[in-house]
């Protein structure tokens, strides 16, 4: 038993100093973090004395250094160096310790032993590179990794590290040698890594200087290594990066025809140069897949595809081009009397229909043409079947037929009330109660559709119902006279609407009609007068967003610019805050090539209104950007 007692005594006294040690410990590092040196010194220097660990030492070597207590850590320093012989980082540590005791001699001798000594390990360069960084001695940490690679003969190692020190030096020739460096043996699997570290250079580079030296030196590196594909692929993916894609469709050709590549390559950059609206380097790369016949894979998607692009072209710029549309017209034509009225051809006869009522004024022969696609629609899709009459009513409605028109949305509705099909066509129907001044009517579908599991829908439903909601007249509201000028909106009385009622509504009604017209002009006209007929209304955030994006099909970016900002500086809480800020970001990433500000918009968007729609847009461009993909 008393045995038993003794041992029990004995551990317990071992618990205690462990525990006191523990305590001591914490006591001293809280007074290294406050700054309070000389109390930490006191309690860490018997600590260490009794227990040289390299726990202790991470707190007790800067607590000596700030002191100045040179002759306490050489005696630290040099008690670790014997305790671990191998751990060339006491090395540095000594060095240092002599450095700031002004003998640079002794200093140096230490750094070059450090690294003359160590061990041909990995992990050993890897740590002595950063025991130099810490010391800031980033030349050292340079020669430590270069030695690695020689000595491990990998000549691909501490890429990250490299670069990290480099771009701490500003050194940007030797980061992109580095990314050069991982591709140099023609290896596809370094390409991405590549990329990355060259995107940090010259994604933010607002001056481009970055991306000049890169055009440089890749170029030097493509005539230097002239069968090595991948400097060919660097260079292709950097001039999409900055949004040239006439340079990448050049690369693009090259590479195809080097790959023996059968045009995949060229109808990716298409889609590219289509998506980021340059529709010219879109068309020419697809016009390229064509000629080459029939044999190309490729060849009919990119004859349909070259119509899309065209069809994108013609209608995102306003006052449309006459001429180009009854070019695409015949080009449309042609198409569709080569393929036939079939499934595989319904979203380009939507199309052609669209194109012959919108934008040549040829409404009836859009009319006939969905006609006979309702008519020779595929029994066994429906579905098919209601994306005409949904295009057919479209039509309709812009020809004023209006009673058609919402017939045939309400019979979409009703056949598809659980699918998008039907609520888009519900929402439209929505709209041309609200264009004809039925503003209840419009509000109560607009109610069902915000229960939708459409997002986008359910969101237009919603902004629709406020706007409508936000400038009613209450029913007490004093009547104002109708001006002789609005006798254009007589119409919207077919549903018994009070015209001496909502005048600012009934005046943004009209523009808008106007807008799905494709009549600008009149439109703006209607915007600018709701200041004059409604002067209290709440309409101010919803005509400035309606003007700038007429400015911008109207080529007057500035100007749509502006008024974007003046949203998003006045009525960043309103509705259309968030709209503001990513159309904002649209037009300097698009139109005004300032891909710094259009990131901020984006970043801004992102951070101010996390519950937005265009979140998960404006993040997929932020980061391609960047220059993640």
């Amino acid at each position: 038993m008393n045995r038993l007692l003794l041992f029990l005594i004995f551990i317990c006294n071992i618990f205690l100093v462990v525990a006191q040690h523990s305590q001591d410990e914490q006591l001293a590092v809280q007074y290294y973090q406050q700054g309070e040196y000389e109390k930490a010194k006191a309690i860490f220097k018997p600590l260490f004395d009794k227990k040289p660990d390299t726990y202790i030492y991470t707190y007790y070597y800067p607590v000596l250094l700030y002191l100045e207590d040179y002759k306490e850590l050489e005696k630290v320093v040099k008690t670790l160096q014997k305790a671990f012989p191998t751990m060339r980082r006491y090395d540095v540590d000594l060095g240092y310790v002599y450095e700031r005791q002004g003998d640079l001699n002794k200093a140096l001798k230490e750094y070059d032993a450090a690294i003359k000594n160590l061990p041909a390990q990995e992990v050993a360069y890897r740590d002595l590179h950063y025991a130099f960084l810490g010391k800031s001695k980033r030349d050292y940490a340079i020669d430590v990794l270069l030695k690695g690679r020689k000595v491990l003969q990998n000549p691909k190692l501490f890429t990250k590290e490299l670069v990290y020190v480099y771009s701490d030096l500003k050194n940007t020739d030797k980061i992109f040698e580095e990314a050069f460096n991982l591709v140099k043996d023609g290896d596809v699997t370094q390409l991405a890594e590549a990329q990355t570290i060259i995107q940090n250079l010259i994604v933010e580079d607002e001056e481009q200087t970055n991306y000049l030296l890169l055009k440089t030196a890749l170029q030097k590196e493509i005539q230097k290594y002239p069968n090595n594909l991948e400097f060919v692929y660097l260079l292709y993916w950097a001039y999409q990066l900055n949004k040239e894609y006439a340079d990448a469709f050049l690369i693009a050709k090259s590479l195809d025809k080097r790959s023996k590549g059968d045009g995949q390559i060229i109808m990716e950059l298409a889609s590219n140069a289509a998506q980021n609206r340059d529709y010219e380097t879109a068309k020419e790369a697809l016009e390229f897949i064509i000629a080459k016949g029939e044999a190309s894979p490729f060849y009919t998607a990119a004859k349909f595809q070259l119509l899309d692009v065209k069809y994108l072209q013609l209608s995102s710029v306003y006052p449309i081009k006459i001429l180009e549309a009854k070019h695409l017209e015949q080009e449309f034509k042609k198409l569709i009397e080569e393929y036939g009225i079939t499934k595989g051809t319904s979203e380009w006869i939507r199309k052609y229909a669209h194109l012959l009522a919108f934008y040549v004024n040829k409404p009836a022969e859009a009319i006939d043409i969905l006609n006979t696609a309702i008519a020779n629609a595929d029994i066994r899709d429906p579905k098919q079947k209601a994306l005409y009459k949904v295009d057919l009513a479209d039509i309709l409605l812009f020809s004023g037929n209006i009673w058609d028109a919402t017939l045939l949305y309400s019979q979409v509705d009703k056949d598809f009330p659980n699918d998008t099909i039907g609520q888009n066509a519900k929402y439209k129907n929505a709209k041309l109660a609200f264009y004809i001044g039925e503003f209840a009517w419009a509000k109560s579908q607009l109610n069902i559709l915000r229960a939708t599991t459409s997002k986008l829908i359910a969101n237009d439903a919603m902004q629709f119902t406020l706007l409508i909601s936000d400038n009613e007249e209450e029913e007490d509201d004093e009547e104002e006279e109708i001006e002789e000028e609005n006798e254009n909106i007589a119409y919207y009385g077919l549903f018994g609407n009070d015209l001496k009622k909502n005048i600012g509504l009934l005046y943004y009604a009209r523009a808008d009609f106007l807008l799905f017209q494709n009549n600008d002009e009149k439109a703006l006209k209607y915007l600018d007068s709701i200041a004059i007929v409604a002067p209290v209304s709440k309409l101010n955030d919803v005509v400035l967003f309606t003007k700038a994006k007429i400015f911008t099909r109207q080529k007057k970016y500035l100007e749509a610019a502006a008024l974007y900002q003046r949203i998003c500086d006045i009525y960043a809480n309103g509705l259309l805050g968030d709209d503001a800020i990513f159309y904002l970001g649209d037009l300097y990433e698009y139109y005004l090539k300032d891909i710094s500000r259009a990131m901020e918009c984006y970043q801004k968007l992102m951070k101010d209104y996390p519950g937005s729609l265009f979140v998960v847009d404006a993040r997929k461009r932020f980061r391609t950007l960047r220059g993640d993909f």
